[in-house]
Parts: C-alpha cells; sequence; structure tokens
C-alpha cells in the first residue's frame, strides 16, 4: 500500500483516495465432531493459502482447543500412533504480494540556473532503475514494469527556438541506454524572466500515454524547477501544443481532479520539487495527492539531494 500523502505539508504524506486491497483466499480449521475420531497427531485440513494463522490447528487429544470427546477415541488407537507422537509441521502460507507497473514522468526545468539538479540527474540516470527498486523492495513493494518518461521546458515566451523537449516513455532496465542517453543530452540554457513554462509541462505530463497494465498502477509525476510558473495563456504557444493545454488554471485543475481524467483518483502522485511561489503554491494548497518540497528560488535545487528524490518516489508508489 502507498504511504499516505499530505497535499499541505512538504514532509508529511498527504491523504490518499483508498484503494481497494485484493484479500488472499484461506480456509478456516473445520470443526472435529464429537462422534468423529481423527487419528491423533495429525493435523486437521487446511490450506497453505491460510493467511490468518499461518498455520494449522493440530486435533491430538494433548492439544488444549481438542474436544475432550477425543480422549476415549485414543484408547483404541495403535501404539504407533500414540498422541504423544510429534505431528506433522504446518505448511508455511503461501505471501502473495500485490504487483505494481509504476509509471514516472520527469518535469525538469532546464533554463539556465538548474545546472546542479541536472548534473544530479545525469550522474544517476544510468542507476535510476536499481536505486527506485532497492528502495521500493525495502518498503515491501513488488514492482513487475517501471517505465520514466522526460519532459524538459524552458520559457515559451523567451525560448522559442527550444523551450520544450519530450522523450517517449522508456521501460527500464530494458531501455535504460536510451534514457541515459536522452538525459544526456539536457542543456541548462535559457530562460529570460523569473517564471518559467511549469505549467504547460504539467499539462503535458498528466495526459501521458500511462500504462494499462498490473494490479496495481501508479502514476507518478515529479517537477524540478527553481522558479515560479508562468499562468497559462494558450497565446504564447505554438498551434500544436495550444489544442493539448488547458487554457487557465482552472482548467488544469479539472484535468488532475476529473476521477475520469486521465490519472486515477487512487494511482496519481504529484510530488513537487518547486518553489512556494505563483502556480506550485497554488497547485500544494488546492490538489489532491501532492507532495511538496519547496526549493529555494534560483538555486538550481542544490540543496536537493538525490537520495532523497529517490525515497520520495518510493513512498509515492
Amino acid at each position: 500500500m502507498p504511504e499516505e500523502l499530505d497535499p499541505r505539508s512538504p514532509d508529511e504524506s498527504p491523504t490518499l483516495a483508498p484503494d481497494v486491497e485484493p484479500t488472499s483466499d484461506s480456509s478456516g480449521t473445520p470443526d472435529v465432531a464429537p462422534s468423529t475420531s481423527p487419528e491423533p497427531g495429525s493435523p486437521t485440513a487446511g490450506t497453505a493459502d491460510d493467511s490468518t494463522t499461518g498455520e494449522s490447528e493440530e486435533t491430538s487429544p494433548d492439544h488444549p482447543s481438542a474436544p475432550a470427546a477425543l480422549d476415549s477415541a485414543t484408547e483404541s488407537t495403535p501404539a504407533s500412533s500414540s498422541p504423544e507422537s510429534p505431528a506433522a509441521p504446518a505448511a508455511p502460507p503461501i505471501v502473495r504480494g500485490l504487483r505494481y507497473a509504476v509509471d514516472i514522468v520527469f518535469c525538469i526545468d532546464v533554463t539556465g540556473s538548474m545546472t546542479p539538479i541536472i548534473d544530479a540527474v545525469k550522474a544517476n540516470a544510468l542507476r535510476f532503475y536499481e536505486d527506485v527498486q532497492t528502495n521500493l523492495t525495502a518498503k515491501g513493494k513488488n514492482v513487475d514494469t517501471l517505465r520514466v518518461r522526460v519532459i524538459a521546458f524552458r520559457d515559451f515566451t523567451s525560448d522559442a527556438a527550444a523551450p520544450l523537449q519530450e522523450s517517449s516513455f522508456y521501460s527500464l532496465p530494458e531501455e535504460q541506454t536510451a534514457f541515459d542517453g536522452f538525459v544526456s543530452g539536457l542543456v541548462a540554457d535559457g530562460g529570460g524572466d523569473a517564471a518559467e513554462s511549469g505549467l504547460e509541462a504539467l499539462s503535458l505530463a498528466i495526459n501521458s500515454p500511462w500504462t494499462t497494465v498490473g494490479d496495481r498502477r501508479r502514476q507518478v509525476i515529479v517537477v524540478w524547477t527553481d522558479a515560479p510558473a508562468h499562468p497559462l495563456n494558450l497565446a504564447d504557444l505554438p498551434p500544436d501544443l495550444a489544442t493539448s493545454v488547458p487554457s487557465n488554471f482552472s482548467d488544469l485543475t479539472d484535468l488532475w481532479e476529473d476521477p475520469q481524467g486521465p490519472v486515477g483518483s487512487s494511482s496519481k502522485r504529484l510530488i513537487l520539487f518547486a518553489p512556494d511561489g505563483p502556480g506550485w503554491g497554488e497547485i500544494s494548497a488546492n490538489w489532491e495527492n501532492v507532495v511538496h518540497h519547496p526549493s529555494e528560488a534560483g538555486s538550481g535545487l542544490s540543496e536537493v539531494d538525490y537520495g532523497t528524490i529517490v525515497d520520495s518516489i518510493g513512498n509515492s508508489v
């Protein structure tokens, strides 16, 4: 089960929409009828899937739960089946863990000030899969599929040449080299004023082609920026992009909150490494399933530790 996330605090998990946990099949121990004389020392019927106790109840007369009627039944039992004979050990329960299918989208501000975090992402891209799997395993979560996607953004108002770079989803570890290659090509450059086009990148992330497989799916978006967000303005966008981005913040909120939208109510997660300023502050205060780690404006997220990023992702699954 995911740890609960709190949209109000960077240090606490928000309240998540509940998941319906599948339960293991179990069969209780059948009652022993007083007229029945089971072979002393033999276990009663049970199943390996019994998750309540993990062991079968014994029907030996010496067992405190055995019926008193068995005392007389054992008098005619052959010596080879003495009640004092040790009972066969019960079969261990079968552990059935949920299998997760996890999609992660990184929205990365790649303007000039973001060199520290971009360098950290590049340095750890090749080990990202192993680190996340290790973290999730320690939390008792079994991940069948893990995919990552990158959306790098700058400023549509001042970086017309390359305001946005998008990758497809990479299946890890099979496409680890391709993921590393895309990340290695990111260059911190541009960015005219203080604010950047982070909300446009976020809207594209929400509309990602998420996986539809797995017992339990997770749609995780991680935003890294040291700048506030420009208000959404379709006039700033090229025509092909304007058709896929909400026209205002209210519509963007509806895109995230809609239970019939692209992200599931109980499967969506948003992790913000961003200043508590325009755009990000409103999201942190009003959206569900959000964890906000406030960053220092203009710092390039130099204060953010790679281990914190991995652990935040692990906690969100």
